[in-house]
């Protein structure tokens, strides 16, 4: 296998870091030796060149920032505007979950009284 230099290396290194933003922190964290081993490479210092350093530094953020934490590892806090958003989503998603089994309840209550049951003596254990 040749080695890899110049632009070559350049169009890997930019390949192997959108896979590994692809894949996400947990099975892929992006770092100059993780990257290394990942082209295999010798040395390091091949990235240590200032335009590919910045294209490591770039893609880890993006890769840490999806991953929903600060440049240090540690879990960032949503903001308030996130917050809301995604407890909206959730109250959305309830309700459409609650409208479905009240919907499915009355199928079957209906089903049950056009068989002849009385439902009220069958559900008072219930509602007792």
């Amino acid at each position: 296998m040749k080695k890899l230099r110049g632009e070559q290396l350049d169009a890997q290194l930019k390949k192997e870091l959108d896979d590994m933003i692809q894949i996400g922190y947990k099975l892929a964290p992006i770092s100059r030796s993780a990257i290394q081993r990942r082209l295999k490479l010798n040395s390091r210092s091949t990235l240590a060149v200032a335009y590919r350093a910045e294209m490591i530094d770039i893609a880890r953020k993006v890769q840490m920032n999806n991953a929903g934490f600060d440049l240090q590892g540690k879990k960032k806090r949503n903001g308030l505007q996130e917050q809301n958003e995604n407890l909206k989503r959730k109250i959305a998603d309830l309700e459409k979950e609650r409208d479905t089994l009240i919907e499915k309840m009355a199928m079957i209550i209906n089903g049950a009284q056009a068989k002849g049951y009385d439902v009220e003596e069958i559900m008072m254990p219930i509602l007792h």
